[in-house]
């Protein structure tokens, strides 16, 4: 279980009758890669644009060593 409060390759959506939807995701990169607090991450096809939560968690000591950050996209 990831310390962000959902499972990695997962995301969660929230919505108040509104027309904006907030989606939350877990973001998980190679060790070494340069991800800050407010990155913000963008799709090949740039169809979808992320923004870093917080700081991204290192796990280097675990076979699958990596980097994890938690993103939120806000449409509409």
């Amino acid at each position: 279980m990831s310390p962000y409060g959902v499972t990695v390759g997962s995301s969660s959506e929230e919505h108040d009758a509104s027309e904006t939807v907030t989606t939350r995701r877990v973001f998980v990169a190679p060790l070494g890669t340069d991800v800050r607090p407010s990155d913000r991450i963008v799709s090949l096809d740039g169809s979808e644009k992320w923004e870093v939560i917080g700081r991204p968690l290192v796990l280097p000591l675990t076979s699958l060593a990596r980097v994890e950050a938690a993103l939120k996209e806000v449409t509409g």
